[in-house]
């Protein structure tokens, strides 16, 4: 078992305000998506669900509050408005071949046992099912409510062996991972070692940077751009 120090878990500032914003899900994810410092292009949650169209349940592993679409499940730790089912993604409570499709987006850096959740997902998932996953790979720690994981695409690729990948491909690319890495740094430099002004700052930054990531518009396409992307994504199909 992996051992977790109260350091480890200790209360981070960014999640304190993610927390108190998430109370008005709307307004949180209107801030999110403005002062986000990455450009989400390639295949989004949504999309996902349009292109490869299943019968059943569909599962939004750590949903957080928002809503992608009517009749998919929104499963999460915490009771946040908009939660369908509160539970441990790493114990899920429904039995074996009950869905048809799972969504993780943005989730498995947050666990402690991501191999377990994976795992869960192979389980309940329909043969000839469908999960769409994302990871940050060149993005700085964000907690909520920590921050454990990274892969590249080819460890997504060996987290998710069981699976026939059918899709794989940049979410947030280059110009997100510099976006990203220019606000931190800023961050760094100008906080003082105040935590708070640390946070403000990094998101404060991104306002003015908004171009820079939007050239992601044609970053997430160059050759290679999933060696230095921001967050990959991966398709897989579960078949037997």
């Amino acid at each position: 078992m992996q051992e977790v120090t109260d350091a480890t878990l200790r209360k981070e500032t960014a999640n304190d305000l993610k927390e108190f914003f998430k109370r008005w899900p709307r307004l949180y994810y209107a801030i999110f998506d403005f002062l986000s410092p990455v450009y989400f292009g390639g295949l989004s949650p949504v999309a996902f669900l349009t292109k490869y169209p299943r019968t059943g349940t569909c599962l939004n592993l750590g949903s957080g509050a928002r809503r992608l679409a009517p009749g998919v499940t929104n499963v999460d730790i915490a009771a946040y408005e908009g939660v369908d089912l509160v539970a441990d993604i790493t114990v899920l409570p429904h039995t074996d071949a009950a869905v048809s499709r799972i969504i993780c987006d943005q989730t498995l850096e947050h666990v402690l046992n991501p191999e377990q959740v994976v795992r869960e997902m192979y389980r309940v998932l329909q043969p000839g099912g469908y999960a769409y996953v994302s990871t940050p790979f060149m993005y700085p720690f964000h907690a909520s409510p920590s921050d454990f994981q990274r892969w590249t695409h080819a460890g997504l690729a060996h987290l998710l062996a069981d699976f026939t990948i059918v899709e794989q491909g940049v979410r947030c690319g280059p110009f997100s991972t510099l976006t990203t890495q220019l606000c931190y740094l800023a961050g760094s430099l100008f906080s003082f070692g105040n935590e708070r002004l640390y946070w403000l700052i990094v998101y404060a930054t991104a306002v003015p940077l908004f171009p820079l990531k939007c050239l992601d518009i044609l970053g997430n396409h160059l050759p290679f751009a999933i060696h230095m992307a921001s967050v990959p994504y991966v398709v897989v199909r579960k078949d037997r």
